[in-house]
Formats: C-alpha cells, sequence, structure tokens
C-alpha cells in the first residue's frame, strides 16, 4: 500500500513539472512578441479631438481609429488613445453569439490596432453613473461632443500595427 501512494505521488508530481514547463516556453514567445510590437505615433489624432472637430459639416465619427487594445467586457472590445479614452466595439450580440470569438481572442492587452468598425451609437454619462445607450439616428451633434460620450462602433476588422524597421 505504501508504495502505491508513494508511485501515485511520483506521477502527481511529474505531471505538475511537465504542465509547468509546457507554460513556460509559450509565455516567453508571447513576452517576446510584446516587446516588438509597432506603436501610435503620438501625432495620430486623439478621441477627444475627434470630438472637438464634429461639426455641421462633417458630424460622423470616422470608420477607422488607430487605437490600443484595453479589454473584452461584455459584448464589446474595448479599445483607448494616448489620452486613455475609450471607444466600443461590439463584437457580437449577445453571450451566446460565438462567431466572432475566435477572432477577439486574438487581441493583446496593450498592443496597438488599425480598428475600422461601423458607427453605431454612443453611451452617454450625462447625469448618472450608469451609462446611457443612444443609437445613431438619436444622438444629436452635441451628445457627440459631450466629454463623457463614448463612441460605440459594430467590430469589422483590426489589423495589429507593426513596426517598420528592422531589429537588429
Amino acid at each position: 500500500m505504501k508504495s502505491r501512494f508513494s508511485n501515485r505521488g511520483r506521477a502527481y508530481l511529474l505531471l505538475l513539472v511537465s504542465v509547468w514547463s509546457s507554460e513556460i516556453p509559450s509565455q516567453e514567445v508571447n513576452r517576446a512578441a510584446a516587446t516588438y510590437r509597432g506603436s501610435i505615433s503620438f501625432s495620430e489624432p486623439r478621441i477627444s479631438d475627434i470630438k472637438e472637430s464634429l461639426n455641421d459639416n462633417s458630424p460622423d465619427f470616422p470608420a477607422t481609429w488607430k487605437l490600443f487594445f484595453q479589454e473584452l467586457k461584455g459584448n464589446y472590445a474595448v479599445f483607448y488613445d494616448w489620452n486613455g479614452e475609450n471607444v466600443y466595439y461590439k463584437y457580437r450580440i449577445n453571450k451566446f453569439d460565438r462567431s466572432r470569438l475566435k477572432q477577439v481572442k486574438k487581441l493583446a492587452e496593450g498592443a496597438a490596432y488599425e480598428i475600422r468598425g461601423k458607427w453605431e451609437g454612443i453611451f452617454l454619462f450625462s447625469n448618472s453613473v450608469v451609462p446611457s445607450y443612444k443609437k445613431a439616428s438619436e444622438t444629436s451633434l452635441k451628445d457627440k461632443r459631450e466629454k463623457n460620450s463614448i463612441p460605440v462602433y459594430e467590430l469589422e476588422e483590426f489589423k495589429e500595427l507593426a513596426l517598420d524597421e528592422i531589429l537588429y
């Protein structure tokens, strides 16, 4: 009985060591890949700049942004600019929609992306902590220019920005 327990213990230890050692190389590869990612130039317009430039002649948000990925939050992929302002991209209808889940799982936190989408509306934090959602057809120019509004898009595609220079 004693030898049987020690064999189980050895097998368990061997299993733990093999699982632990198989994770290390993939973590190192991800860490190395994160080191050589491209970035967004400081001259790229910020979300606040775009909001301020909206007027009667050009009342729409741009279809393409260069932003950093923050997280997946509910049905949205959240991106941010150099100032830390957010843009939400809807990638699924509800939690049961798994059609694009494989695509957005490739997004890496902090990585720079060029994202394209169709503008759907905005989240407004007018007088409360809980945001209210307004569809594109319901929003006014004043709502779009609101400091506490967050643009919401339907995610069409994204492309990770890569460095243009050769690394030695």
